[in-house]
């Protein structure tokens, strides 16, 4: 875990790790059935799992999860960017 949290990646996929579990969200649901609380509730036990082992290799598991947010964003903003770029090739294109 600490090679993992040693290198910027590594801390974005424990990020990822313990958002996608759930770890820190509710397993209750707006009507949950018994089996998908008990399903969500296995996710969770996995992120805690991660979360301790992160918190236990002296990193912030929370500072993990705002990296991954962080790079998130920075893919959403370079998507946006590319589109934008694509549709103004497309409305110059015709100009010629």
């Amino acid at each position: 875990m600490s090679a993992l949290l040693g290198i910027p990646e590594g801390r974005i996929f424990v990020g990822l790790l313990i958002e996608e579990t759930g770890f820190l969200k509710s397993s209750a649901r707006d009507s949950p059935t018994v089996e998908d609380t008990y399903y969500r509730e296995g996710e969770r036990n996995v992120g805690q799992r991660v979360f301790e082992m992160a918190f236990g290799a002296g990193a912030e598991p929370l500072g993990c999860m705002k990296e991954f947010g962080r790079w998130n964003k920075e893919i959403e903003l370079r998507e946006e960017a590319d589109n934008a770029s694509e549709e103004e090739e497309v409305s110059y294109g015709g100009t010629e």
